[in-house]
């Protein structure tokens, strides 16, 4: 599972059901605001998460409004953890390929070197 530490309205959320819950939240609902219902019966919580987890997120979060972080990198690693292709993350995510490469190497993009910084 994911090692990074969640940003806060999603480790709320991983807090009543699963980081798990709390990512595929932040696939479908990320960059927004999000209520909590009161019921979990037939509400979007249950068509993203299931049943199981909308109950507990509604148990300890009813009637809060938490805002959904993006959290693009956290969750492609999730993504890739699940088996998805680079091409198909970053389809998802709306990011270039290569960023979904530069986030699995760890590394950054690096600019052209300057050119007098040999001397």
């Amino acid at each position: 599972m994911v090692s990074a530490p969640l940003p806060h309205g999603l480790s709320q959320i991983a807090e009543a059901a699963g980081t798990e819950a709390a990512l595929m939240i932040a696939l479908e609902r990320g960059g927004s605001r999000l209520r909590i219902p009161q019921k979990a019966e037939g509400s979007v919580l249950q068509e993203i998460v299931g049943i199981d987890a909308a109950e507990k997120i509604v148990k300890d979060l009813a009637d809060e409004r938490i805002e959904i972080p993006l959290a693009k990198k956290i969750v492609a690693a999730w993504l890739r953890e699940q088996g998805w292709s680079q091409e198909r993350i970053a389809m998802r995510l709306k990011v270039s390929r290569r960023s979904v490469q530069y986030w699995q190497s760890g590394t950054t993009p690096t600019r052209q070197s300057d050119l007098f910084s040999s001397f």
